[in-house]
């Protein structure tokens, strides 16, 4: 199976913006936006409900991470799709998130892979798992960074 994984949400494959959306328990409750996707890119944009707020009316620290995660995870989808057909899950093995300045309303996380894509086919060949890098950078409703992460992220042959 082949999904169109590049474009605007309305170019996408529904398959895949349910599978980013939606594709765990939590990513349902965080109700972030896919709006693009390409080949090394994943774009998510979140509203911030007052419910996933912190003390000073932003969206709180681990609102923020969770974002960015699940944007480095959604960059794994184009990338890795036939490996994740073949039964390959996505993790997250370690992360580094840098907050520059409170964000404030709508957020948008750009997620990119930044590893080795034949280095990381070569491994999970032989081992079954690679690791690589992801980063994201977190912006607020003006355009104005707040926030970077580097995800440490794995594709694991799950059996």
């Amino acid at each position: 199976m082949t999904w169109a994984t590049t474009g605007t949400r309305e170019e996408l494959d529904p398959d895949v913006v349910r599978l980013v959306e939606e594709g765990t328990p939590y990513t349902r409750t965080l109700g972030a936006r896919l709006v693009e996707l390409g080949r090394e890119h994943a774009v998510l944009l979140l509203d911030a409900p007052e419910a996933l707020a912190n003390h000073v009316g932003g969206p709180h620290a681990a609102t923020l991470f969770g974002l960015a995660e699940t944007a480095a995870a959604g960059v794994l989808v184009t990338l890795f799709q036939d490996l994740v057909h073949a039964g390959c899950v996505p993790l997250i093995k370690g992360a580094e998130i840098s907050y520059r300045a409170i964000t404030r309303g709508r957020v948008r996380a750009t997620a990119t892979f930044v590893g080795d894509a034949e280095g990381v086919r070569a491994s999970i060949a032989l081992r079954g798992v690679a690791v690589f890098p992801v980063d994201v950078v977190l912006t607020d409703e003006d355009g104005l960074p707040t926030a970077s992460v580097r995800a440490e992220m794995a594709l694991k042959r799950w059996e």
